[in-house]
């Protein structure tokens, strides 16, 4: 027999597009993950130091603007893969956490 070789998902990026600091928690969907804690200065990128094969459920994210802490809207899942999420900012003191999509058009094949 062969080795089995686990594959693991791409590693957690949250980029910060706002004007403020932030920091924030990545949660995972197994009791056998452990969640990670971050904090990413502005037009900043946090990247998690390792993941394995953990499905995100959540990330958060508090938002140090002038006028005070502001949490933002966090990002929810059931479970998902994806790596790459920001931080954006949708109106005076509200602020999201996203799914970033790439823009790149895929080609079909005929």
């Amino acid at each position: 027999m062969g080795t089995r070789r686990v594959q693991s998902y791409p590693l957690v990026r949250i980029y910060n597009s706002t004007s403020y600091n932030a920091s924030g928690k990545v949660e995972y969907a197994s009791i056998f993950c452990r969640d990670d804690n971050y904090y990413v200065q502005r037009d900043e990128t946090w990247e998690a130091s390792s993941r394995g094969v953990c499905l995100v459920t959540k990330i958060t994210a508090t938002v140090r603007t002038p006028y005070g802490n502001i949490e933002a809207e966090p990002y929810t899942s059931s479970g998902t893969s994806y790596s790459q999420f920001a931080i954006i900012q949708v109106g005076p003191n509200q602020f999201r956490v996203t799914r970033v999509v790439s823009s790149a058009r895929r080609r079909r094949k005929c």
